[in-house]
């Protein structure tokens, strides 16, 4: 490939215009995909940490938490290893003036799901109107020992620990008993969440058991939300196929007369044409390297209310998803390099520059 390199060592200038565009789209898409992971992770962050498998609601609930209402004999009749979940969105504000609109789920403290959470500081302790916040109430001021002010009600929660991960449709959880919400939706039960899938034979009448996955996917706007930023995606990888395509093929036109020398003097096709396919690799390796790199200093620039998401796996995909591209990008000017018949290139060439010198010495 020591061609390919010697001609983008040679024409500095063009290749490093095509690295940049490949690197503007490639960070576009980078950020895109952050910010798509990010809020995607606000909706179900704390479902995640439940590492369950199914959840039972109400069947005229169109699968949503807020909407579903479970009797008591629908939840006796349900096995009893799942957890009990109880939701109310509400404001909640300390007596210091702040202010934070949340998600209360109430759980049982000996549920699977209350076992499995993490605390970052403080205690895992819901008893005696206490409960287990979101650390982005730390974030935004709150501390240990702070009593929480629930709006249009009495109750008063006291924050005992903080737990990661903990958002519901984008609003911080605060994790309490069912005896402290009890006096704000009467005890309801919107959902059992089991950590196995159960036999449809277990399901009572009344009620419908999804996935969790499917679940997500009936959160309030996250389904129409990533649908919005797939397609944004998906429009700019269309965007660097049409990119390298044009700035291959013009670059390639412009240089068909050196193609026909190097293949009158015996280059193969094949060699030419790996020659471009090495160049635009190394070119989208080039942009998509810079990209990562600023795109990880965006991600760590940005504050802490922007939910940008950069993980690993994310990037390898984006990465490898761009180089593909800018590969089928060079199919195009490949067909051309296929064309090329060197003794019709030269001889044009020579043809027009001895018509030019005969033309230019009958002028003088």
């Amino acid at each position: 490939m020591f061609l390919a390199i010697k001609e983008m060592l040679h024409e500095k200038l063009r290749y490093s215009l095509i690295v940049a565009l490949i690197f503007l789209v490639s960070y576009l898409l980078i950020i895109l995909t952050g910010l798509a992971t990010g809020l995607a992770n606000l909706n179900k962050a704390a479902i995640n940490e439940w590492d369950a498998s199914s959840i039972v609601l109400n069947s005229d609930s169109e699968g949503r938490l807020q909407q579903s209402f479970l009797s008591q004999d629908q939840v006796a009749s349900l096995p009893n290893n799942g957890t009990r979940i109880s939701q109310y969105s509400t404001l909640v504000k300390s007596e210091n003036g702040l202010k934070e609109n949340t998600q209360l789920v109430a759980l049982d403290s000996k549920s699977f799901i209350f076992k499995k959470l993490k605390i970052t500081s403080g205690s895992k302790n819901v008893r005696n109107n206490a409960g287990v916040v979101s650390d982005k109430f730390k974030r935004d001021g709150f501390k240990i020992g702070d009593h929480l002010l629930v709006a249009n009600s009495s109750l008063r929660i006291k924050i005992t620990g903080f737990t990661p991960r903990a958002t519901l449709s984008a609003l911080p959880v605060v994790y309490i008993s069912p005896d402290t919400i009890q006096s704000l939706n009467k005890g309801v039960t919107n959902a059992v969440v089991f950590k196995n899938t159960l036999n449809n034979s277990k399901i009572p009448k009344g009620t419908i058991q999804l996935s969790i996955d499917s679940f997500i996917n009936k959160l309030p706007g996250y389904s129409a939300q990533q649908l919005t930023f797939n397609f944004m995606i998906g429009f700019l990888y269309i965007i660097i196929l049409i990119v390298i395509s044009i700035f291959l093929y013009i670059l390639t036109v412009q240089k068909l007369p050196n193609l026909g020398v190097l293949k009158a003097q015996g280059v193969s096709t094949q060699y030419l044409v790996l020659s471009t396919l090495f160049q635009s690799f190394i070119m989208s390796v080039i942009g998509v390297i810079i990209a990562i790199i600023l795109g990880e200093i965006t991600a760590i620039t940005l504050p802490s209310e922007v939910p940008i998401v950069i993980d690993k796996s994310n990037i390898i995909v984006t990465g490898i998803g761009i180089i593909i591209m800018s590969l089928l990008g060079a199919l195009i000017p490949i067909r051309q390099i296929a064309k090329v018949d060197p003794y019709k290139i030269i001889g044009g060439w020579f043809h027009v520059k001895s018509n030019f010198r005969l033309s230019h010495k009958n002028f003088w």
